[in-house]
């Protein structure tokens, strides 16, 4: 089964909730986590790595908070996945997580670059905006 980390999910779902609000809006991590249901401890974490890769803004002050920093139609799947997660890989030998005696003869990994290379060509023409 293929799946998206925690935090790509956390990412995902805050990204749909800034998409909804209304322009000049901005929601807090601390908003985010409780509307959404979200681990407090982790949102914040989320919310930065998205906002220094450029997805979201960071808006000081007492009306601070975070919104989309550019169009949810503009900003694919695959590019949060990418932030949150580096370069996902389907098998655990191929991330680098697991070492296999097998590497050098595996009749399967190939098949499966070519198959991860596929889902990430769906999401990345997946947008925010279709969330």
């Amino acid at each position: 089964m293929i799946r998206l980390s925690r935090k790509s999910d956390y990412g995902l779902v805050a990204l749909k909730a800034l998409r909804a609000l209304q322009p000049g809006d901005a929601m807090s991590a601390r908003e985010l986590s409780l509307q959404l249901d979200l681990p407090t401890d982790m949102t914040p974490k989320v919310l930065a790595k998205l906002a220094q890769a450029g997805l979201i803004e960071s808006l000081m002050g007492k009306t601070g908070g975070y919104r989309l920093a550019r169009l949810a139609e503009d900003i694919s799947v695959a590019e949060v996945v990418r932030v949150l997660d580096g370069e996902p890989g389907l098998a655990p030998c191929r991330e680098g997580i697991l070492e296999c005696h097998r590497i050098e003869t595996c009749d399967i990994k190939h098949p499966l670059d070519n198959l991860h290379r596929e889902v990430m060509l769906v999401l990345s023409r997946m947008s925010i905006a279709q969330l």
